[in-house]
């Protein structure tokens, strides 16, 4: 019976010149291993903190205004009734509130200061001078940067 044929050729070593190439390692290299798994975990944290971070200083609490009703006593001046609803209602926020014509024209608008308060909804009043007879408004929006001159 013969013998099977390796078509691989002879066997080499597997090591390399110390002289050229430096001391070989075993292939164990523990420290190693521990070093790349703690900076492969340092860098998940680090990312973790960095994507918070930027959730944190990008989210805002939650303010919403909406218009009850509107009524426009002559032709330069729309009287607005309002609720705003907030997730903090011991914080102070503002609304800026349009009047608009029947095409949605601006005709005027108003920064209403709301002061903090006991309940997540409150309802405000105010007077939006037009340049013209308004028809409608709107909530423009809400926020909690109050500027100075709303304060009282």
């Amino acid at each position: 019976m013969s013998q099977p044929r390796s078509d691989a050729g002879p066997q080499r070593a597997t090591s390399l010149p110390e002289g050229r190439y430096g001391p070989q390692s075993s292939g164990n290299n523990i420290m190693g291993k521990v070093v790349a798994a703690v900076l492969g975990l340092l860098m998940v944290g680090i990312i973790v903190a960095g994507a918070f971070t930027i959730y944190d200083f990008t989210s805002t609490d939650s303010i919403s205004g909406e218009i009850v009703s509107v009524d426009a006593p002559d032709e330069n001046t729309l009287e607005v009734i309002m609720t705003v609803s907030r997730d903090v209602p011991g914080d102070p926020v503002y609304c800026i509130v349009r009047a608009q014509d029947q095409s949605k024209g601006e005709l005027g608008r108003r920064e209403i200061f709301v002061p903090p308060s006991e309940s997540g909804t409150v309802q405000v009043t105010t007077e939006v001078p037009t340049t013209a007879l308004a028809f409608m408004a709107d909530v423009y929006g809400c926020g909690t940067d109050v500027p100075a001159y709303l304060r009282r």
